[in-house]
């Protein structure tokens, strides 16, 4: 084998190169798995070739830390004990780091003092602003991902949290997932604001990653820019003109965000579940949380905005109706896929009635298609919506019941583009500053639509 060319060899570890668990599981139910592992593979295919040979170590090492996946070993959030020195070490002895897409980070571990989701201690915005620094001076990635408690995704972002009552929903993991189309900054108009991405641009452009991958055996470059060279020259506004800073989502323009919160199955058969209140970052991120959280943290950039959560209550879907932010595409996916197995589940299923659970996903529906069908505010963040995409596996009668909705509605605006997209056409103009392509870019969370009967 040493005999075969390097760019032969380089050929076929193309093929044998997949999509990374970390990328392809954002829209499952948030587990570790999920994110580290392909279901039926015991290791994945390019690291085992990386163990054959040095030669073939030096092939792959550069395609196999394009996606990268950091278990950092944390043991209190008072403590911050995240240290990233040596992976970052080892990124920039070999010369890896300007060739990392995406980033996932996992922190996994329980505090006592979170016990019942209570988290008391007051977190300065500075407390992490470190870690952020360290991270984004070396690296510079499309895709930054965090799988971790509710309480640890507040604490990261630097806010409070309220979680004393969200002991029924038993949902460990959520998902936080950032990310953005180009490594160029975003350009400003003649009057100093932000140009905001259109539909054009929300395409990959892939030459600059298989640049940055290589073709060869790993070849010196240049050492990576400061801090200071490779954030944004300065922070970028919010929405509404609040000057709230939150260091990681204004680090990089980002121009996608995804939220997933998981399963709220189990909170159908308990007692009290109307009063029960899921343990999430949504109301932070929105600007609609208790003080001092009341400012929104989602920067001007953002475009896309998707939201999984599993049979959530129409109370809870509906914070993010009334504060939806200024995006032109909305995702939501408020129905287990096919696969999941949340309802083959007897375990997870058992003393609850499936029919309450979709009842209630049909109410967040109603809810907002009537945000949909009505005429918006113009100086309302509904009316700047261009798309809306559903990923539910909520069965084509659920979907003959949007269409009919819209076809019931004085709203002519929203067209159905294909099976599980609306899209908007004001009069005889394009759509111009959201996102009419879905496809499975950097920079672009969605995913096919998946048809089942419930």
């Amino acid at each position: 084998m040493d005999l075969i060319p390097s760019e032969i060899l380089l050929h076929i570890f193309g093929y044998i190169d997949g999509p990374a668990p970390s990328d392809s599981g954002l829209h499952d139910q948030p587990r570790i798995e999920s994110l580290t592992m392909r279901p039926g593979w015991l290791e994945p295919p390019l690291k085992a070739a990386s163990l054959v040979s040095r030669s073939w170590r030096c092939l792959v090492l550069s395609r196999l830390f394009t996606r990268i996946l950091w278990k950092p070993d944390v043991f209190t959030l008072t403590g911050f004990t995240f240290d990233p020195i040596p992976l970052l070490r080892f990124l920039v002895d070999n010369r890896l780091e300007r060739g990392v897409v995406t980033f996932t980070m996992i922190v996994d571990f329980f505090d006592p003092a979170n016990m019942d989701y209570q988290f008391a201690s007051q977190i300065r915005t500075t407390d992490l602003e470190w870690l952020w620094d360290q991270l984004f001076s070396v690296i510079d990635p499309l895709r930054f991902t965090i799988l971790a408690r509710p309480t640890t995704l507040a604490t990261l972002l630097s806010r409070r949290s309220y979680f004393d009552d969200g002991w029924p929903f038993n949902t460990p993991y959520h998902i936080l997932s950032l990310a953005r189309v180009t490594r160029q900054a975003m350009a400003k108009d003649s009057s100093g604001h932000i140009q905001r991405p259109t539909g054009s641009q929300i395409q990959l452009e892939n030459s600059e990653d298989s640049a940055s991958m290589g073709s060869g055996p790993i070849t010196p470059t240049a050492p990576a820019p400061s801090s200071a060279s490779r954030r944004p020259a300065t922070y970028l506004p919010l929405r509404l003109g609040i000057a709230s800073r939150c260091p990681l989502l204004t680090i990089r323009p980002w121009t996608s965000l995804l939220l997933n919160e998981g399963s709220s199955a189990k909170v159908y058969y308990e007692c009290l579940p109307f009063l029960c209140r899921l343990p999430s970052i949504l109301s932070i991120l929105l600007g609609c949380e208790r003080y001092p959280s009341t400012a929104p943290l989602i920067p001007q950039t953002v475009v896309d905005f998707n939201y999984i959560a599993i049979f959530p209550r129409p109370s809870h879907f509906e914070i993010l109706l009334q504060y939806l932010p200024r995006i032109n595409r909305l995702f939501v996916q408020l129905a287990p896929k096919p696969e999941n197995g949340i309802l083959e589940n007897t375990n997870e299923m058992e003393h609850i009635n499936p029919a309450e659970m979709w009842k209630e996903l049909n109410t967040s529906y109603n809810f907002l298609m009537r945000k949909l069908t009505t005429v918006p505010n113009p100086r309302a963040n509904w009316s700047f919506l261009r798309v809306f995409e559903s990923g539910d596996a909520v069965g084509a009668g659920a979907w003959g019941a949007v269409i009919q909705i819209l076809e019931n509605s004085s709203i002519r605006e929203w067209k159905v583009e294909r099976q599980g997209v609306l899209v908007r056409h004001l009069g005889s103009d394009e759509l111009s500053d959201g996102s009419s392509e879905v496809n499975d870019d950097v920079g672009n969370f969605s995913n096919a639509s998946y048809l089942m009967t419930a």
